[in-house]
């Protein structure tokens, strides 16, 4: 799903603290913290973008994925299949955006590195030194 437009769905990055190889490993710690998979959209895979948090279960989905994913399976989760209803998970959001990430192209020396918040504006003004 997140192949078709990622910036509509996760983020797909990499975290300051990370390698390539960390990066792959879902179950990484973040900054010895924050496990992976609590930031992490059960259905892209990517981490939460305007994540969602259904009462019941607790399972945590990006707004945009789970839109989708309801368009086919109205009220359920994709992961347990009970009914849910959703709710913004502001604080979760303020806790992801608020993780440090480094520039896609720090393995071609970009040194850009900055809170999630802030990613468009790698994008923007790439920093190579």
């Amino acid at each position: 799903m997140a192949a078709c437009n990622p910036n509509e769905f996760g983020f797909d990055v990499i975290f300051a603290w990370e390698d390539e190889k960390d990066a792959q490993n879902q179950n990484a710690q973040i900054g010895g913290a924050i496990n992976r998979d609590d930031i992490t959209c059960a259905i892209c895979l990517l981490v939460l973008r305007e994540p969602v948090q259904a009462v019941d279960c607790g399972h945590r989905f990006c707004t945009k994925c789970i839109g989708e994913f309801h368009l086919i399976n109205p009220g359920k989760c994709p992961k347990d299949w009970q009914d849910i209803q959703v709710f913004p998970d502001v604080g979760k959001k303020r806790e992801i955006l608020s993780l440090k990430i480094r520039c896609k192209n720090f393995t071609d020396g970009c040194k850009w590195q900055n809170e999630l918040r802030e990613e468009e504006a790698s994008k923007m003004f790439p920093n190579f030194n």
